[in-house]
């Protein structure tokens, strides 16, 4: 399909979208993401449902956020438990399945829309019939300054890239599209692609499951893209101490996880010793920077991955038809 005939596909109606915001114990920044969302669904010519899942959060959050959004045209929906980004979103992705939407916006709940973005976003897919996702310009939502826009994978040293200058993101997006990943902070995904690709991993839970889309949607033909003209503002959080315990566990764990899943086979040799060995010079670098118990996390991480593979591995070897 062209992109001259991308279009045809919302010919006589109104792209119908599904926005989903996952909200952990976190009812004050949900409100004020809603706030900004409300200009914006009003403005943005498609039939909009925005759900907001919350996540298995503590009893008086939960209460705080049904109080909150009463004045607010959305759906609520309340797990018993929390199951992560990826778990909080697939049962939305079903949804949008189910129900015959066109695309669905996943959208953190500490992220502040600006005008505009999501009316660029569905331009974009419908402009560019391959395109399974889309994401705005991720600024710093106190001072502005670029945080994410491109991202790509060094296979070879087996480290994610990104790339801040407009005009060289730019480049790159043009000219090596399959190779492009972008941040799962505000997404709007096609919901075709999602059936080809199935949803997000939920081995993940959380981190690398942006990364793992990307590449799943470029395996089976889809690219991703960073919509320049849109810009949502969230928190660029620098330094590990901002940083807590569960994040360099769930970091490392998924780092292992996604390069021992995706790496090309040309990257392949030795890859498991290697990465173990950025693991533990990982764990070995925040002890010497005096946070043991991040160390501790990473080295966990790492463990527990190592015990997920070879039980995997023995499984396959047992499994004739693997």
């Amino acid at each position: 399909m062209s992109d001259a005939i991308s279009n045809t596909a919302h010919a006589g109606r109104l792209p119908k979208v599904l926005v989903s915001i996952l909200n952990w114990n976190g009812t004050p920044k949900t409100l004020v993401c809603l706030e900004s969302l409300k200009a914006e669904l009003e403005a943005t010519p498609a039939e909009i449902t925005t759900l907001v899942i919350d996540n298995g959060s503590r009893s008086d959050d939960a209460a705080a956020l049904a109080a909150g959004i009463a004045t607010h045209d959305v759906e609520l929906k309340c797990l018993p438990k929390n199951l992560g980004f990826t778990g909080g979103h697939n049962i939305a992705i079903e949804q949008a399945i189910r129900d015959g939407y066109d695309y669905i916006w996943l959208l953190n709940n500490d992220a502040k829309v600006q005008p505009g973005a999501l009316r660029e976003l569905i331009s974009e897919l419908q402009n560019h019939a391959r395109c399974g996702l889309a994401s705005p310009v991720l600024r710093d939502i106190h001072d502005g300054h670029i945080a994410r826009c491109v991202n790509g994978h060094d296979w070879q040293q087996r480290v994610s890239t990104k790339i801040l200058d407009i005009d060289e993101a730019r480049r790159f997006q043009d000219e090596h599209p399959h190779a492009v990943w972008v941040d799962g902070t505000a997404v709007l995904v096609r919901v075709q692609a999602l059936k080809e690709t199935g949803p997000l991993d939920d081995r993940l839970f959380a981190y690398y499951d942006d990364n793992d889309i990307g590449v799943r949607l470029a395996n089976k033909g889809w690219f991703s893209r960073c919509v320049f003209s849109a810009t949502v503002l969230h928190e660029d959080r620098n330094g590990l101490e901002q940083f807590p315990l569960y994040l360099s566990y769930l970091l490392k764990r998924n780092e292992m996880l996604f390069f021992h899943t995706h790496t090309p086979p040309a990257y392949r040799r030795l890859l498991w010793l290697k990465l173990v060995d950025r693991a533990l010079y990982d764990a070995t670098r925040y002890r010497d920077y005096g946070f043991r118990d991040h160390s501790d996390a990473v080295l966990l991480g790492m463990l527990t991955t190592c015990a997920a593979v070879l039980v995997r591995r023995r499984t396959s070897a047992r499994c004739p038809c693997s």
